[in-house]
């Protein structure tokens, strides 16, 4: 059986529920490996881009969902349900009939539903570590998923049009995971 975008997706949310859920109240202003987030703006980032992913999947454009998404709270009062919500949402915009095939707006210019999947796939699991690794939780993600987002790293444009700068560390024989950290800028002495 292949291990596909979809699939990947929805291991890549399960990695970030699971840690999610364990966020304690006292949690939400520590710092994460993304150097100017806190743990709160981290799960609003994920939460947010699940809904633009919503949004531009049924044809709105990349700057009317960028205004839609910031113009209200992500996380509100309950921060799991917004997950769940957003994610599901998420989910059945990928799944819609036609929605891998047709290209949609995005600030790094207009891409394939399967490429933009490819890209919140990348997203949701870079971040679910960066939050497991927040809370010092065991911060590692399913091998398939991390292969997968591997392939999405290589095949994509330098620092996947983010700027993100790779770290030097890894060496030819490192895990996937090490290799997948360091493409990604989460340098080992960090």
């Amino acid at each position: 059986m292949t291990f596909t975008a979809l699939a990947a997706l929805d291991c890549a949310v399960r990695h970030f529920r699971e840690t999610l859920a364990a966020v304690g109240v006292h949690d939400w202003d520590g710092p994460t490996p993304c150097s100017e987030w806190d743990v709160r703006y981290l799960a609003a980032h994920v939460v947010g881009g699940n809904r633009f992913a919503s949004l531009i999947l049924v044809g709105i454009s990349a700057e009317d969902a960028v205004q839609a998404v910031m113009g209200v709270p992500q996380l509100g009062d309950d921060p799991l349900a917004a997950f769940d919500e957003s994610a599901g949402s998420q989910r059945a915009a990928f799944h819609a009939p036609g929605a891998l095939e047709r290209v949609v707006s995005h600030p790094v210019g207009d891409v394939t539903g399967e490429r933009f999947l490819d890209m919140r796939v990348f997203d949701v699991a870079l971040h679910a570590w960066d939050l497991a690794e927040s809370l010092g939780r065991q911060a590692a993600l399913d091998e398939l998923l991390v292969e997968r987002v591997l392939e999405t790293v290589r095949s994509g444009p330098s620092g996947m049009g983010f700027g993100i700068v790779p770290c030097p560390d890894a060496a030819p024989s490192a895990t996937g995971m090490r290799l997948l950290l360091d493409m990604t800028g989460r340098c080992a002495s960090t």
